[in-house]
């Protein structure tokens, strides 16, 4: 998580917004324990200046952040709203607001509470949670 949150922090320093980010657009060097994440498929990414804001419903339902789903204006919130869903997958196995129904998992996203109650949870420790409330924030 961290090389990925290095790579976003350097894209952000561009003015570069992914808006797509997922487990599937990221691709390892090789499969060693040894291997760096790298990002791929900049589709839908956007390049903004300074105080420019995006207002597109871009992304991928179940990683795609509140004020994107909200048609809110957003700026870089939406990269790390990802990459906590990404974090939160693999700590888990399972997306944090997902359902089978796509307009469940919007309801989900946009006013339910980030919770930790499955029995994976108990081997996370307080700072690994901690990470993920302070990327899964509602409010960006």
């Amino acid at each position: 998580m961290f090389h990925l949150a290095t790579a976003i922090e350097y894209m952000q320093t561009y003015g570069i917004i992914h808006r797509d980010l997922k487990l599937e657009n990221i691709m390892m060097t090789d499969d060693t324990d040894e291997a760096f994440p790298k990002i791929i498929d900049f589709g839908l990414a956007r390049i903004l200046v300074p105080e420019e804001y995006s207002v597109e419903p871009f992304g991928t339902l179940g990683y795609v952040g509140p004020e994107v789903l909200k048609r809110n204006p957003y700026r870089f919130s939406c990269d790390l709203w990802s990459l906590g869903c990404i974090t939160y997958a693999l700590l888990s196995g399972s997306l944090p607001f997902d359902h089978t129904s796509s307009a469940e998992t919007i309801r989900r996203t946009t006013e339910d509470p980030l919770s930790f109650d499955s029995a994976c949870w108990s081997r996370v420790t307080s700072e690994g949670k901690s990470f993920l409330v302070g990327l899964l924030e509602k409010d960006p």
